[in-house]
């Protein structure tokens, strides 16, 4: 059952895509820009839900029919991109990547994009979504599996009461899925971000304004307020951002918006010329598949090495524009004709079918290993140096659950398997990453090292450490609990070395806070801890080594397959760090370093860089090794670290050795 067009509506509909590809291309004008999403839902909510009322109460409301009609609506442009897409991932990406874009495709195709993304890629807003061509497909999950649903509930409220209660049962459900959202919100911001049933409680808002009474309002003010609804949209996209609790009772600002837009709107629908005007509601016609090729352009154009500049911006935008009208004009308008098939014609020929394909394909690829032949065994090679990481190497030695229980020496050697422990390594996750060079070294010199690293703890006894989470500053625990462990522990145990490694850089920006009780700035504070470090580390032994850290790579947005990509892609992008913004980002430290140099004369400072850096530039890859891990751009891999190590020995002798021979 066909309902009147409304303009306005498609115009809220071109509003919504544009947000989310102005905030996708990285606009920070439009740092909010992911309540496109939300105003998609509430438009959703509200148009499914006529169409529902309206068949369920004439008694034409058949469950197939309405899956044939989603089928109909969705399929065409849907496999379209997924077919070529998955075309140009086959020829772009390297095996690991293919397998985990297919096992994507799979979950895509059963409509549960939301579920892996949820699982396998984590937050919405970190880097390492940029890599992911299916990301965006999480929102038609959501809006899919709670079609699974809603026509059902629908069916059995009508069968048992009146239309004119239906407004206190959504309402019921909107208050009771929004306290749902803000608890999953609280508990885990990132997974509550792709879940339905977080999200549910916008598309039931849009369902709600099927419930109004037809505003009796002067058309004046009824247009006034219409405006103020996208206004206040705009005003979201612009001032919300990704530390914004979201979704959530903040969802409420653009979901409520919207919903005030289209119900006060079907009393104007064609008095607001930003939504009602031909270029609003052209975009708004091809919004669907606009939002569906955007995506998959922008992760290309990364795999590509091509930088976000203006220039690229604006192809984006535009080859993402031309290819959702072809999509629009030569996909989805003609097979519009088929909702007049048969229901279970529609549903085999036009989902099951296609559906089964890909899920053939995905299961392929996956048990092929992502077919590695397609590349030579170089390609091969660095992808499985770009996936050995150190802390799922010597995964019994870190972050092995108890901040405050040190880990068993037994798991946790370096060098030769001896009784005696000659060093200690204490750190964070760039110390773990270290321990393969370590373990060169360590053979090397005939020592036994015992590696107690924990990630995100660098060695600063008596001093917390706080992370941003929902708008609010939040103490690391395990921090501190760690720190007090390692102190308690050297009062207690002397070693003939300590060395100590961590991720400096960070502890001199706005990633994090560090609280001493005593100090303000960042600078002070890393001082303190650091020379108090130094203090005990100095007494419970006789020699203390400090491992410079290495670059990383978001410094100069280089990707940490650089080197493979130019390989696979016959490119020649430049895949090196610059030693200018190595020296920037880490002169505090420097400048904190030798201060305690002068206190601690004896601290001896050992920079694996040297292998690595010459006067412009530090390299990404050492003798045909990645250095660093995958989608990741600060940790180097565990043969990366090898490679380190081994030819720091051939260019410089062996560190340790040189200390113990002293």
């Amino acid at each position: 059952m066909s309902i009147a067009y409304r303009p306005d509506i498609d115009g809220l509909r071109a509003i919504a895509v544009l947000l989310v590809i102005f905030n996708h291309l990285g606009w920070s004008l439009f740092s909010g820009g992911y309540i496109g999403v939300d105003i998609f839902f509430v438009i959703s909510g509200y148009l499914i839900t006529i169409i529902l009322t309206r068949e369920i109460q004439s008694q034409q409301f058949s469950i197939a029919r309405f899956y044939k009609k989603r089928v109909v609506r969705l399929a065409p442009a849907y496999f379209t991109v997924l077919s070529v897409a998955s075309v140009v991932a086959w020829q772009v990406m390297l095996p690991g990547e293919l397998t985990e874009y297919f096992e994507s495709v799979m979950y895509a195709t059963l409509l549960l994009a939301n579920i892996y993304m949820r699982k396998e890629v984590g937050d919405y807003f970190s880097p390492n979504v940029e890599n992911v061509p299916l990301l965006h497909l999480w929102s038609l999950g959501v809006e899919e599996q709670f079609y699974i649903f809603w026509p059902l509930v629908l069916w059995m409220f009508f069968a048992k009461s009146s239309r004119k209660y239906l407004w206190l049962m959504i309402s019921i459900s909107i208050v009771v899925l929004l306290a749902y959202a803000q608890l999953k919100l609280i508990q885990n911001p990132a997974k509550a971000y792709y879940s339905m049933p977080v999200r549910a409680f916008e598309l039931l808002l849009g369902a709600l304004i099927t419930c109004l009474p037809q505003p009796k309002l002067s058309k004046k003010l009824l247009q006034g307020l219409v405006w103020v609804g996208v206004i206040v949209l705009f005003i979201a996209a612009i001032y919300f951002d990704k530390h914004t609790p979201f979704p959530g009772l903040m969802a409420l600002i653009p979901c409520l918006a919207t919903a005030i837009v289209i119900y006060l709107g079907q009393s104007v629908p064609s008095s607001n010329l930003l939504l009602s005007n031909r270029l609003s509601t052209w975009v708004g016609k091809i919004s669907y598949p606009l939002y569906l090729w955007h995506w998959p352009i922008i992760v290309l154009f990364g795999i590509y090495m091509l930088p976000l500049n203006l220039e690229y911006q604006i192809i984006i935008v535009l080859l993402s524009m031309l290819l959702a009208y072809l999509t629009y004009a030569l996909v989805e308008k003609p097979l519009k004709r088929f909702v007049m098939a048969k229901n279970y014609k529609v549903i085999i020929l036009g989902f099951l079918i296609p559906a089964s394909v890909f899920i053939s394909v995905a299961l392929t690829v996956k048990s092929n290993d992502g077919f590695p032949d397609r590349f030579p065994p170089s390609v091969q090679a660095k992808q499985e140096a770009l996936h050995s990481y150190a802390h799922l190497i010597r995964k019994k030695c870190m972050d092995t659950g108890d901040s405050k229980v040190l880990p068993d020496p037994k798991d946790c050697v370096l060098g030769q398997s001896k009784e005696e422990v000659d060093f200690l390594l204490i750190g964070d996750s760039h110390a773990n990453a270290y321990t393969a060079m370590l373990d060169e070294w360590a053979k090397d010199a005939n020592l036994r090292g015992y590696d107690i690293t924990q990630s995100s703890t660098f060695y600063l006894p008596g001093i917390k450490r706080f992370v941003f989470e929902l708008k609010q500053w939040k103490e690391l625990s395990k921090f501190q609990e760690r720190n007090d462990a390692i102190t308690a522990h050297l009062k207690n145990t002397h070693y003939p070395m300590i060395i100590m490694a961590g991720s400096y850089a960070s502890y001199f920006g706005d990633e994090f806070k560090l609280k001493d009780g005593v100090h303000q700035s960042e600078k002070d504070i890393f001082k303190g801890g650091l020379l108090k470090a130094l203090e005990i580390a100095h007494q419970s032994s006789d020699q203390v080594i400090l491992l410079n850290d290495v670059p990383r790579l978001d410094w100069d947005d280089i990707p940490s397959d650089c080197n493979i990509r130019n390989e696979i892609l016959n490119r020649h992008a430049p895949c090196t760090v610059s030693k200018a913004s190595y020296e920037t980002h880490l002169k505090q430290f420097n400048q904190v370093v030798a201060e305690a140099k002068i206190k601690y004369p004896r601290l001896k400072v050992i920079d694996p860089n040297k292998i690595i850096c010459d006067q412009q530039a530090c390299k990404i890859m050492l003798n045909n090794v990645p250095l660093y891990r995958w989608k990741d751009d600060n940790h180097i891999n565990d043969q990366g670290s090898r490679q380190l190590g081994v030819e720091y020995l051939k260019k410089f002798g062996n560190p340790l050795k040189d200390i113990i021979e002293n």
